[in-house]
């Protein structure tokens, strides 16, 4: 396309749109103001023509009419701008200013503001447009705000639901008890939620309810037949929301509060909450309302339902917490018995073998050897002694400052001079510290074996090895004794429990614990433990 076809096809562009419809009135183009925008511009355009050919050209034979026309023209064409100029402005300015007022007070959020037009204005149907897009700006600035009231309300009603939800968390943490726990979680419940009292029921037994919290002045009768006046069955008939929070029947003021109360209403409207673990019931929560007062139960379901989760676990926990305090309370008990085995008793049997050598010895008058069986017994006594007080000090014998391997020496020494035989000890350990726990374990297994030794091995000799094998510790204890079948080793009556309390506490260390023994063969106890030794002592 050439540029003189580009220009002819852009002029009549221009005439189409100069003199296209801007309505649906169905007015022709010779009522519409443009065409007399036109024409006026036309005529106009013609005086100028005239009045300019004219003294230009002088010598042409012109008509004698028009050499009085300039004057006459001159004063058409001032007559005709001021029309042309107030065309313009009637039609064209003044719409176009009334479209940049209406444009700023839509920017000020005017959204109220129309633009005003004559009816037969080419502009009235574009300004009836532009007026409908204003009022659909407005509507969907109403929804908006109603959207964004909707939003903020839901947002402050999760928030609230946040704050209340912390509470109850913040309690369970810090509470010593359940029963404080209780107390503060209905305290919370009903200043955030208006509740006028509240009761926490716990199930008891999987049968009654106990009171276990109330907030508020109760009828002490009412409180007493709680379960006539608000049952809750179990086992729930489903797990949905609507399972665990119902909207319990209408219940007189009168009853709940006493007629004595004052300010009590009329009527009052109980809302239930089930507390539960991994769907076990374990309690209710009962908040009381006026009944006057409006409850918006769906907005607070999820709430409510969250708040008897938390309380449920937190029964849970503290259930476990018990049983664990008892599970302490029986290992404590337990360490006590290994203890006092492991010292007293084992001190007590020695001092009994000695009274027995003492007794032979005066039922054969050997008065010359009595001197050293009685200095065993004066240092067995002070040994129990030692050992009882050292009980009274949280149950635990020292181990010897320089560390285990001393500490077994000194083991192996008093059992040698006890019954008198060879033990020998071999010692790779040299300076290795451990934890307390380990060194106080490895030395009360070795301390059980050298006892069963002394009172049940009648062994000639006996081998200590404590060594390291495989990045394992070692301690090694052989005898050539009698041995013994360990199924005959079980307690009868209390009697021989080293075997059992050997095991106990290897397993304590995570240790590895094998004991092998034949009649007539001796007994081999090997144990195996890994553990990174600590420093050097100073």
């Amino acid at each position: 396309m050439s540029d003189r076809d580009r220009l002819t096809q852009r002029s009549i562009h221009f005439f189409n749109a100069w003199f296209v419809r801007l309505d649906q009135t169905g007015r022709t183009p010779l009522l519409t103001n443009r065409l007399w925008i036109l024409a006026v511009s036309l005529i106009l355009l013609i005086l100028l023509v005239i009045n300019l050919l004219l003294p230009l050209y002088p010598d042409l034979p012109w008509p004698e009419t028009l050499y009085g026309l300039p004057v006459l023209s001159g004063t058409a064409a001032i007559l005709l701008l001021l029309l042309l100029v107030w065309l313009i402005w009637r039609n064209l300015l003044d719409p176009l200013l009334r479209l940049s007022h209406w444009a700023e007070m839509m920017r000020a959020v005017q959204l109220d503001t129309k633009i005003q037009l004559r009816h037969d204005s080419d502009f009235a149907e574009l300004a009836s447009d532009i007026n409908m897009l204003g009022n659909m700006i407005k509507q969907l600035s109403r929804d908006t705000e109603v959207q964004l009231e909707r939003h903020t309300d839901h947002i402050s009603r999760e928030s609230r639901s946040l704050a209340i939800l912390y509470d109850v968390a913040s309690s369970i943490n810090f509470s010593r008890d359940l029963n404080e726990l209780f107390e503060k979680t209905l305290a919370y419940l009903c200043t955030n939620l208006d509740a006028r009292a509240g009761i926490i029921r716990q199930l008891y037994q999987g049968k009654a309810h106990e009171i276990a919290a109330t907030q508020g002045n109760f009828n002490h009768t009412f409180l007493s037949s709680a379960d006539h006046f608000l049952p809750v069955q179990y086992p729930l008939t489903g797990t949905t929301a609507a399972d665990q929070t119902v909207l319990v029947r209408k219940l007189p003021g009168s009853t709940v509060f006493g007629a004595s109360e004052s300010d009590v209403p009329p009527g009052l409207t109980v809302l239930s909450v089930l507390v539960s673990y991994r769907q076990e019931p374990l309690g209710v929560i009962h908040l009381f309302f006026p009944e006057t007062q409006a409850l918006d139960l769906e907005s607070n379901r999820n709430l409510l339902i969250s708040i008897g989760q938390n309380l449920g676990s937190a029964v849970e926990k503290f259930r476990l917490m018990e049983e664990e305090s008892e599970l302490m309370v029986m290992q404590e008990r337990t360490r006590l018995s290994h203890e006092l085995h492991d010292s007293l008793a084992q001190t007590i049997a020695s001092l009994r073998i000695q009274v027995r050598v003492i007794d032979e010895t005066i039922q054969a008058h050997d008065k010359a050897n009595m001197q050293q069986p009685m200095e065993r017994i004066e240092y067995t006594i002070d040994q129990a002694n030692h050992q009882l007080r050292a009980l009274i000090a949280h149950f635990r014998v020292p181990i010897n400052a320089r560390g285990l391997a001393p500490a077994i020496e000194e083991t192996i020494r008093q059992t040698r001079a006890t019954m008198d035989i060879p033990i020998y000890l071999q010692n790779e350990w040299r300076q290795l510290n451990f934890e307390p726990d380990i060194e106080l374990n490895v030395l009360r297994i070795v301390q059980e074996c050298m006892a069963n030794i002394r009172k049940h091995s009648q062994a000639s000799s006996v081998r200590v090895y404590l060594g390291e094998r495989n990045a394992a510790y070692v301690v090694l204890i052989e005898d050539d004794g009698v041995g013994f079948i360990e199924t005959n080793t079980m307690p009868e009556g209390g009697r021989h429990l080293g075997l059992g309390i050997l095991r106990d506490r290897a397993q304590q260390i995570d240790a590895k614990l094998d004991i092998e023994s034949e009649p007539g063969e001796g007994t081999r106890v090997h144990l195996e433990f890994n553990q990174a030794p600590l420093p050097t002592r100073q």
